[in-house]
């Protein structure tokens, strides 16, 4: 089938990264998104005073499009948001967007015909003011990871709010004047959770955090001299972490090496004992650091511990048991009377406009993701998924991911069979569960192996995963630098008019892969 119209689904990092990528190599695409403005969980209505990125600002950038010089190390929701808005200005995927478009359902045409039929609800002030179906040959799903905030369902909650009290998610939270002057309860410890606490700490009357168990946060300077990002965005700090195919001397590294590995953690946990009262504020984490590094692990706000050894964060290692009309009640059996109650509870993962005979293949019945290269599943024709593929450096891996698609759509990645593809998929997803239990997120998260999966993806394409050539020291010891994967497109085009056979090669694999697809999975 020749693809010409394409479909994204969502405006977020990975949506408009994939509109991007595909309007460069001559598709007709449309993007629906359901929210009146682009941003994803950087969209102007999901930010929060406070809220900043994880990752120093080089390190966020698409590879072509650097972020404002005048822009601080770490950014701010609100320039993030901004950066994305002029990203996708300038790159024409502004006019492409359907803001207060829900897609509702997406369905197969027919058994027999190819391509899509998308139906998109659109709303304004949550009301629905029209409906329309569309049709596509191809569908790019990036509605992402962080799109259905979870509250769990607690008894009480009704009367809570019944009696004025308040419960928000944290991705609903953009006011700080909810909390100002209340009694706030924040549940979770994840970095929307510290980071509310945090502010809670300054604005609200009293403030207690309710976590299950403590992780390990990274400060933004290691002993308040090394930038993070040489610590954990380089390929030696990658390396102690051992992956699911342990190539070259990472096998050594990991095997007889594994003294060093072990000293290593130690190291980088003792530092971060030293330099925060982690002890003090009994939030030294039961797993090690190594164990628990992972989507979880986050930069620790100014001030948190301080805020905790001094009381103004009153943290409490258990869970909420119930509500009752003036508070809640905590599973140790103390009630705290409270006025607001922030969840920072994560997200629910989902595609629920996925027709049911996909959507079953998609996720199992754990709710754990299956995609192969987290970007393609072979019992799903022309349709990728962009977004769940979540590294330290998401926007890169998102962007690789969209042009690792693209070439997917054109026929030039020789694959393996459907039933391989199948097998490698639950290969990876039983290694994560058995060796990195506490960091499995659904099968979702990439992290903390950027730069394996973004070398795995180039080497699909037949690309060089070394991008400074002759400075082997500096590729290994610097941190990732998304410019240098800006030319890839060129790179591509370059490969193919030197060796056209291979592409011959690829196009031949692919139509007899999809033979065999179309054998093994009617």
């Amino acid at each position: 089938m020749t693809v010409k119209q394409v479909c994204v689904i969502g405006a977020g990092v990975s949506g408009l990264v994939s509109a991007k990528t595909f309007l460069e190599e001559g598709y007709e695409v449309t993007l629906f998104e359901k929210r009146q403005g682009l941003g994803g969980v950087w969209e102007r209505s999901r930010t929060y005073p406070g809220l900043s990125i994880q990752n120093p600002r080089d390190t966020y950038a698409f590879s072509d499009f650097p972020m404002p010089a005048s822009y601080p190390e770490w950014p701010s929701g609100e320039q993030i948001c901004a950066y994305l808005e002029s990203y996708a200005q300038h790159f024409g995927v502004t006019e492409k967007i359907h803001f207060g478009a829900k897609v509702t359902k997406v369905e197969r045409k027919s058994a027999n015909t190819s391509g899509w039929i998308v139906n998109v609800s659109f709303q304004e002030d949550g009301k629905e003011i029209g409906k329309q179906n569309y049709e596509f040959d191809f569908v790019i799903v990036c509605n992402g990871t962080y799109d259905i905030p979870y509250i769990p369902n607690l008894p009480g909650m009704e009367e809570f709010i019944a009696a004025g009290g308040q419960v928000i998610h944290t991705n609903d939270f953009n006011d700080g004047s909810v909390i100002e002057g209340k009694r706030v309860v924040v549940v979770g410890f994840g970095k929307s959770a510290t980071d509310l606490a945090n502010l809670a700490a300054s604005k609200a009357k009293e403030c207690t955090l309710v976590f299950r168990q403590a992780l390990w946060k990274v400060p933004n300077f290691f002993l308040g001299l090394l930038n993070i990002k040489y610590i954990f965005l380089t390929r030696f700090a990658e390396i102690w972490m051992p992956y699911h195919k342990l190539q070259g001397w990472e096998k050594w590294l990991h095997s007889f090496g594994k003294p060093l590995v072990w000293a290593f953690w130690r190291l980088n946990e003792t530092i971060l004992r030293l330099q925060f009262p982690l002890d003090a504020c009994g939030m030294v984490p039961k797993q090690p650091m190594n164990k628990l590094i992972g989507c979880s692990i986050g930069l620790v706000p100014k001030n948190f511990f301080e805020y905790v050894r001094a009381g103004k964060i009153r943290a409490v290692k258990t869970k909420i048991n119930k509500f009752f009309a003036s508070g809640v009640e905590l599973d140790n059996g103390e009630k705290i009377q409270t006025d607001v109650v922030v969840f920072g509870t994560g997200f629910l993962q989902d595609i629920p406009f996925l027709e049911e005979k996909y959507h079953r293949h998609v996720f199992d019945h754990e709710g754990t993701i299956h995609l192969y290269r987290h970007l393609i599943h072979p019992q799903i024709p022309q349709m990728g998924f962009v977004g769940y593929n979540y590294t330290f450096c998401a926007q890169l891996s998102a962007e690789i991911g969209a042009r690792w698609l693209s070439e997917y759509v054109k026929g030039n990645l020789p694959l393996p069979s459907p039933q391989q593809m199948l097998e490698d998929v639950t290969a990876e997803l039983e290694w994560r569960k058995k060796d990195r239990p506490y960091a499995f997120v659904s099968g979702a998260c990439v992290t903390p192996f950027t730069f394996h999966y973004i070398d795995e993806l180039l080497q699909d394409m037949g690309l060089s995963s070394r991008r400074q050539p002759g400075n082997l020291v500096g590729e290994f010891l610097m941190p990732i630098d998304p410019s240098a994967y800006k030319h890839l497109g060129e790179e591509l085009q370059a490969k193919q008019k030197q060796h056209p056979s291979l592409n011959d090669f690829a196009i031949a694999a692919s139509v007899e892969v999809r033979k065999k697809r179309s054998l093994i999975f009617p």
